[in-house]
């Protein structure tokens, strides 16, 4: 079976290595990672992974990370940054910051990714912890899902929930109608049908502005006299 081109994608994974940590490295796990010295104190490492998408690639670069430098330099979060050659990070809808696609991300893709974000999204500067390790972005503006609309007095909610708007009409106040959502058991549009008819809901309903209709005949009958 012939393999496609992409799947030899190259993304380049770029550490950031205190001077201490790395001398540590080498001495504590004997593994040789070839880095030169920065500015700051800082050595600079590169290491290349191949895969089909950005995805498979970090997944690889995690495991390798993981196996080999965790011990001595922590969390990858804090040294190690992924390139996006393809540009496959983009902002959209249902975009999730922890997705292993958006994370260790480097600098030109995070700004790239915030300028198209428009303000949803923020760099993520916490500190985090072994087991909860940040992402490269945060949210900063929570995503409002809206409910669907299935009919005009059905709407689903994005948990799934199906509500029932019912009319009612009270008396005592001014003779105002107000609307109100029942919550039903059912999952979907044909069982949530029966379960109204099944509760009676479509006749309270009608009871209701049944009311109303008789509550206005009076009032113009004693305008009337």
């Amino acid at each position: 079976m012939m393999m496609k081109i992409n799947d030899f994608q190259k993304y380049k994974a770029t550490l950031l290595i205190p001077y201490d940590q790395y001398f540590s490295l080498i001495y504590d796990t004997k593994y040789l990672l070839e880095a030169r010295l920065s500015s700051g104190r800082i050595f600079v490492a590169h290491k290349y992974f191949y895969g089909c998408n950005r995805r498979k690639a970090v997944e690889k670069a995690t495991d390798w990370y993981s196996k080999d430098l965790r011990d001595v330099l922590g969390p990858p979060n804090q040294v190690m940054m992924i390139d996006d050659p393809m540009e496959e990070v983009i902002y959209e809808e249902g975009f999730i910051c922890t997705d292993l696609r958006n994370k260790y991300l480097d600098e030109p893709t995070i700004d790239r990714l915030l300028k198209d974000a428009g303000g949803d999204l923020g760099r993520d500067n916490t500190t985090g912890s072994g087991s909860h390790p940040t992402c490269s972005v945060k949210r900063l503006r929570r995503r409002r899902k809206q409910d669907v609309r299935l009919t005009d007095r059905l709407t689903q909610s994005p948990s799934g929930v199906i509500y029932y708007r019912m009319t009612e009409f009270h008396k005592g106040n001014a003779g105002r109608a107000k609307s109100r959502k029942v919550k039903l058991a059912s999952k979907s549009l044909e069982k949530a049908r029966k379960e109204i008819i099944r509760r009676g809901l479509d006749r309270l309903e009608k009871g209701s502005l049944d009311n109303m209709s008789d509550f206005m005949n009076v009032s113009l009958s004693s305008i009337a006299v």
